[in-house]
């Protein structure tokens, strides 16, 4: 599979976007505790690869800053209607501008299942170490 183009949105429809995903690059799943909380499945893009086509007035935003750092990993973005969070920016030396856009806010995935679902990849983010999988991922 390549970079193939999909459209999301939000639950009530105030806010989409076009997102261009290569899911053999493979998706995420955090157990840190705002991803667990959330159940947040995630696919890492660059900049390029991410544009919001509708409602960008109506996207509010929620900032963490985990324990032991300086600065919020992501800006997590979500709907003020309907409270979907859609997609996370960010910011890293190694990545540049990206976005953490949420699989389930997809709404024309429905031949890739497949493909998608072999693609998670979990990540030990509660233990600050994305290197590894945790012990336990049967609730992420």
């Amino acid at each position: 599979m390549t970079k193939k183009t999909y459209h999301g949105s939000c639950h009530c429809g105030a806010v989409a976007f076009e997102a261009a995903i290569d899911f053999e690059k493979g998706t995420t799943r955090c157990n840190c505790s705002i991803c667990s909380k959330a159940r947040f499945w995630f696919a890492i893009l660059q900049a390029d690869d991410f544009k919001i086509e509708k409602g960008e007035d109506n996207l509010s935003d929620y900032t963490w800053i985990p324990p032991g750092k300086s600065k919020a990993n992501l800006h997590y973005r979500f709907c003020e209607t309907c409270g979907v969070r859609t997609f996370g920016q960010g910011d890293k030396e190694s990545l540049g501008r990206f976005y953490a856009v949420s699989i389930a806010a997809l709404d024309d995935i429905g031949q890739d299942t497949d493909q998608i679902a072999k693609s998670i990849k979990h990540v030990d983010g509660r233990h600050d170490d994305y290197e590894h999988e945790p012990a336990d991922t049967r609730l992420l």
